[in-house]
């Protein structure tokens, strides 16, 4: 039996009919969940708040680029924009012959307001380059790695040795993916994380170069320090691939951290053991009627009087008047 605490979801449906509670009761009815999930790594707090304090240091740096480049952005719009007012307003003046004065007087905030960039605030961190921030990114780029390890098997080719015809094949690297799982409402936005991590862990090609994806959970309130240190409002997952810089200090945390695998997707050539998983019976919490015969009787007859109305409709409906006209 799992130690966990069954969550209650109590939402209502927006199709459900108004039903009077006094005529129903509550029973619970046994679902059998989905094998094919994969359970969130277990890590101790200690290892998460380490991870995170490495992360950040890698970081430095980061969010004064992307806090630079916001800034320049902004001042480059509204550069634009006053450039084109006054391209108008030139143009107008110019068809009303303007005096000199008054032209050389307009052009000067012209003049004013282009001034270069810093160029060295253009210029990003090296970790900028082996970052995916974002869920979306982060979903992007395992599904890209996931995908760039399948295997195209001919009609001349065996199943079981998988033989691959045209393909790419991604780099041999690994990389850590750091979600901020206790920080996110409602959990099931990441409830598709731990199974793109398991399958690239789990494909042949993965095994034979020795590619890892780690995921770690980070501790709660993780997500606001990595958007500060980042520079952004909000970062609730990172990717880091191990040609970042730094990333030789979070090698040792992430040994002990168990990989995600997917035995399903193991050839049974790669799978040392067979391990079955465990029948997990969920309990549905709905609602039944109190006299189930009395229920089926009154279903039965609004089905009648519904079977009814629209005989009557169909018999009701006039038929469309054509007029039929003859050419000249």
């Amino acid at each position: 039996m799992s130690d966990k605490v069954a969550r209650s979801h109590n939402s209502l449906s927006n199709r459900a009919k108004a039903r009077d509670g006094a005529d129903r009761k509550v029973v619970f009815r046994s679902v059998v969940d989905n094998p094919f999930r994969v359970q969130w790594p277990s890590i101790p707090m200690n290892v998460q708040n380490t991870a995170l304090a490495c992360v950040v240091d890698m970081l430095a740096g980061v969010a004064e680029y992307n806090i630079s480049r916001e800034q320049n952005s902004r001042r480059k719009r509204r550069r634009l924009n006053s450039t084109s007012r006054g391209n108008a307003a030139q143009n107008i003046q110019e068809s009303i012959e303007v005096t000199d004065n008054a032209t050389t007087n307009r052009k000067q905030p012209e003049s004013g307001n282009a001034r270069d960039d810093d160029p060295a605030s253009d210029i990003p961190p090296l970790i900028v380059s082996s970052l995916s921030v974002g869920i979306n990114e982060v979903t992007k780029r395992l599904e890209r790695l996931a995908s760039s390890h399948r295997r195209i098997v001919t009609p001349n080719s065996h199943a079981a040795d998988g033989i691959a015809a045209e393909g790419t094949q991604a780099a041999p690297q690994s990389r850590v993916v750091l979600a901020c799982r206790a920080d996110i409402d409602p959990p099931s936005l990441l409830g598709h994380i731990p199974n793109l991590v398991a399958g690239c862990n789990s494909s042949p090609a993965a095994s034979a170069s020795q590619q890892r994806t780690w995921l770690v959970p980070l501790p709660k309130g993780a997500e606001q320090t990595l958007a500060n240190a980042l520079g952004l409002r909000r970062a609730s997952m990172i990717l880091i691939e191990d040609s970042a810089p730094g990333f030789l200090t979070l090698e040792p945390l992430l040994r002990g951290i168990p990989l995600l695998t997917a035995p399903w997707l193991l050839p049974p050539s790669l799978s040392q053991s067979v391990a079955l998983v465990p029948t997990h019976i969920k309990q549905l919490r709905t609602t039944a009627p109190k006299d189930m015969k009395a229920a089926k009787e009154t279903r039965s007859r609004e089905r009648a009087a519904a079977r009814e109305r629209r005989k009557a409709n169909k018999q009701s409906e006039i038929p469309k008047r054509m007029k039929i006209t003859s050419a000249a």
